[in-house]
């Protein structure tokens, strides 16, 4: 049996707004695996980085989870409520890399600073100390000359090595698990790979967990072991990489896999999913998705779907799997997705070649 190293039961999340509860975390239950990379895609504002901000104590002032449970090595997260009681969960234990590194790097205090901080709050190291190692872990993440740029400020980084710094205070923590919130959207491509490299390599030498939140499923195909989906606050799909990317069942899956730019003819238009994610304002009736879906049944619009088991690494939450509904196919543009993948990607390789 592989080690849950967190296990999330029927988690809600909810924010007080102009005197309102709005629910946007909506009983979500999932188990993290030892070891392994779990990527956590949707639109933004299906509750990705919401959900996972509960494992560090890091919502919102006026956010609060309503309910459910958050397990780590028998401590029950969602339980936790004074900052004190997170010092030695979170960045020791669990660590997270932002989006933009610009906002998780103060630009007052030099890179080497801000990474000996961590150090000597978390390890107890000596000022001296903490600079030696720091220094190591600048090398570590290959920063150059990185004797002469500890002294350096932010703003004297490209977005690249800025975020490379981040991933360095991540490393100085030690943690068990690693949450890399869309740690390449604003970053160019060449330097997207590079960073992801990077991830990949150092999550094998230090065997972390990661827990890899994007909405880019071209990042999921390269980093991934499983694959949950998020929209409207829950999880819709999960499984293995293989089993989502190239068996989805859920009418959302479909969408955002068919949205692949990478998939698009030649003049013709991209596939796009139509209208806007729901607002958490007002209650969500039925499958959150069933404004948005060409295949959606009318018991959509009336009573949420439960949880359909697929095998025993596959599940979906879409009405289409009940025995009583039509049978449904995917999307052309879906269909043998593996064999289009592999000759997009010939394409690309013959067009950068011409270049």
């Amino acid at each position: 049996m592989a080690n849950k190293v967190l296990e999330v039961k029927n988690l809600s999340v909810g924010f007080l707004s102009h005197a309102r509860k709005v629910h946007i975390i909506r009983d979500v239950s999932i188990d993290v695996i030892e070891g392994e990379t779990l990527a956590i895609v949707g639109e933004s504002g299906s509750g990705k980085s919401v959900f996972t901000k509960t494992f560090t104590g890091m919502l919102d002032a006026n956010g609060y989870i309503e309910g459910g449970s958050i397990m780590f090595h028998g401590q029950d997260l969602a339980k936790l409520t004074k900052p004190e009681q997170w010092l030695g969960i979170r960045g020791k234990k669990i660590a997270t890399i932002f989006q933009d590194p610009m906002t998780s790097l103060n630009p007052l205090f030099s890179i080497g600073y801000q990474i000996s901080e961590v150090l000597m709050l978390h390890h107890g190291l000596s000022k001296k100390d903490a600079k030696d190692e720091a220094i190591k872990l600048l090398k570590k993440v290959n920063i150059p000359d990185a004797e002469k740029r500890y002294d350096d400020y932010p703003f004297q980084y490209s977005g690249g090595m800025r975020q490379r710094v981040v991933i360095a205070i991540a490393l100085a923590c030690r943690p068990e698990i690693l949450i890399c919130d869309e740690p390449t959207t604003a970053l160019d491509v060449t330097v997207q790979a590079q960073i992801i490299a990077l991830i990949k390599e150092l999550q094998k030498e230090y065997k972390w967990t990661t827990i890899f939140i994007t909405h880019d499923l071209g990042v999921v195909a390269n980093v991934a072991d499983r694959v949950a989906v998020m929209y409207g606050g829950q999880i819709v799909e999960y499984g293995t990489a293989e089993d989502v990317f190239y068996e989805p069942a859920h009418p959302y899956t479909w969408a955002l896999l068919s949205s692949l730019p990478q998939l698009g003819s030649k003049n013709e238009p991209l596939t796009y999913i139509k209208g806007n994610p729901p607002s958490f304002v007002s209650e969500i009736v039925g499958d959150a998705f069933a404004i948005r879906n060409d295949y959606a049944l009318r018991i959509d619009f009336l009573q949420e779907p439960p949880m359909y088991k697929i095998s025993d690494t596959h599940f979906a939450k879409t009405w289409l799997l009940d025995p009583h509904a039509p049978k449904v196919e995917k999307p052309k543009i879906i269909q043998n997705l593996r064999a289009r993948m592999k000759i997009a990607a010939k394409e690309l390789q013959r067009e950068v070649g011409d270049e």
